[in-house]
């Protein structure tokens, strides 16, 4: 596992979590003001995961909002929630990976 700072929250949807076909993200996680939600997809192949990352704050009314915009802190947080949702996808793969046939 990482050894980031990315913290895992569970419980309630932060505000403008949104679920995809009615369906809740499998795992979810802060990084600095990034919050990571990452999804669960089935194909024809074969179930795969994706991540989305949403840099959250309130306004002035404290009304949630998202940016699209990133200071240098934003970058570093932003590289290690891609780092943490990678790793955390690829541990995924790692133990659902079909049992190889011998030839």
């Amino acid at each position: 596992m990482s050894q980031s700072n990315a913290q895992r929250t569970d419980g309630d949807d932060q505000p403008g979590e949104s679920a995809r076909g009615g369906q809740p993200p499998v795992d979810k996680f802060q990084e600095g003001p990034f919050q990571v939600s990452i999804w669960q997809n089935p194909s024809a192949k074969g179930d795969f995961r994706t991540a989305t990352m949403e840099r959250r704050y309130k306004n002035k009314e404290g009304q949630f909002q998202t940016s699209h915009s990133y200071t240098a802190s934003d970058l570093d947080h932003l590289e290690k929630a891609a780092r943490e949702a990678r790793e955390r996808i690829a541990s995924w793969q790692e133990q659902n990976r079909a049992p190889e046939t011998s030839r």
